[in-house]
């Protein structure tokens, strides 16, 4: 049995999502093959202060987006990231080498930027040679983090990302443009009008209905209240969903709010079946999240995008837009106006949104990733 180390950082969800995700591609695919361990190296650095930056990753994309927008692109260079990894990063770094020297794998795979220079390291330091692989999980703007021409290969999740990825010096024979890895489940789903009606029945939905699905990512950012209380009190009969995530203070704020039609609104804290929520809804209020977005073109679903973060996920609102794939709405009477002409019986829009997602979505992205490391593993010296 061949031995992988995924490594993540738990800043937001889409890093573990995404590991987690090739994760149980390889066990269905290819079951018994390779033994997974996923990693936060973050949580076991020292001192803790380390570790503890992760939590912050919700709190400040909630209520500091400038700061974040600040930090993404302080740390924007080359000399930047150097410094990060002489300084504060020594202690990851220190628990990468613990974690291969432990495990000994046959592949390590970075799912996080800041950690792909220092698996490098970590293995040319190891008389026995591995592979390391990059999967990058931003979709269009690519943090010079990301860049590090030693890496074996690289999953680039766009054409976008594959351009950035040579213009930074790493050969086209390591660059793979599958897209970005995204659950088994979004991609098997039933899409047909019987197999919708079906997990529309399981989730108490009205299968007539016209579906408005509102989230936030895993951590309930950007402005969930006030979306789904704009959406609620709009002219357009329509049902609401809103998943908040780990975000209980939304949750709680939008408990026991109806439409002006006189309809409930379901409000869901953190939920496992996200790909049933996104196959049952008609269109997908969010910020434009990388995994957010993915997954909404693997469940056919067009993107009302209401935010984004400052840095990697600003480019994600150009391309769902120049793509036809939905909107950017983000003031509340643009986001009403939206619903409204979606929602609206025979809207020709609606028709030219599906059709345009179902054009760029990358159901295969996950299975071709599975394979590049299955097959990558077995050069392990």
């Amino acid at each position: 049995m061949k031995r992988l180390l995924f490594l993540i950082a738990d800043t937001g969800g889409g890093h573990r999502a995404a590991a987690t995700a090739v994760e149980r591609q390889m066990d269905v695919a290819m079951p018994g093959e390779f033994e997974i361990t996923i990693l936060d190296p973050f949580t076991s650095a020292k001192p803790k202060v380390i570790g503890g930056t992760a939590g912050l990753y919700g709190p400040i994309t909630r209520h500091a987006r400038w700061l974040w927008g600040g930090l993404y692109h302080g740390t924007n260079s080359r000399a930047a990231v150097a410094l990060l990894e002489t300084t504060v990063l020594r202690s990851v770094t220190n628990a990468v080498v613990a974690a291969i020297e432990h495990i000994d794998p046959d592949c390590v795979v970075s799912f996080h930027p800041l950690l792909n220079h220092i698996s490098v390291r970590a293995v040319q330091s190891r008389a026995r040679r591995m592979p390391v692989i990059t999967v990058i999980t931003d979709l269009v703007d690519i943090h010079v983090a990301w860049e590090c021409p030693d890496v074996d290969a690289v999953v680039v999740p766009s054409p976008g990302g594959l351009d950035h990825c040579r213009r930074a010096g790493i050969p086209a024979s390591r660059c793979h443009d599958f897209g970005l890895a995204v659950d088994r489940r979004f991609t098997e789903l039933p899409s047909d009008p019987a197999g919708i009606a079906a997990i529309r029945e399981r989730l108490g939905l009205r299968d007539d209905a016209f579906v408005v699905l509102v989230c936030g990512g895993a951590d309930g950012s950007g402005g969930l209240v006030k979306h789904a209380r704009a959406i609620a009190a709009g002219p357009s009969d329509v049902d609401v969903v809103v998943i908040c995530g780990r975000n209980q203070r939304a949750r709680s704020s939008l408990a026991g709010l109806h439409t002006n039609a006189g309809r409930p609104v379901r409000v869901l804290g953190y939920v496992t079946n996200m790909a049933e929520w996104m196959r049952a809804s008609d269109v997908v209020v969010s910020k434009a999240g990388p995994g957010t977005i993915a997954e909404a073109l693997c469940c056919g679903l067009p993107l009302l995008l209401v935010w984004y973060l400052p840095g990697q996920e600003r480019g994600n609102v150009e391309w769902v837009v120049d793509i036809g794939a939905g909107r950017y709405v983000p003031r509340d009477e643009q986001l009403v106006d939206a619903v409204a002409e979606l929602a609206m019986p025979g809207s020709a829009a609606l028709t030219t949104m599906r059709a345009a997602v179902r054009a760029a979505a990358r159901p295969d992205a996950t299975r071709r990733i599975a394979e590049l490391i299955a097959s990558m593993a077995g050069r392990a010296a």
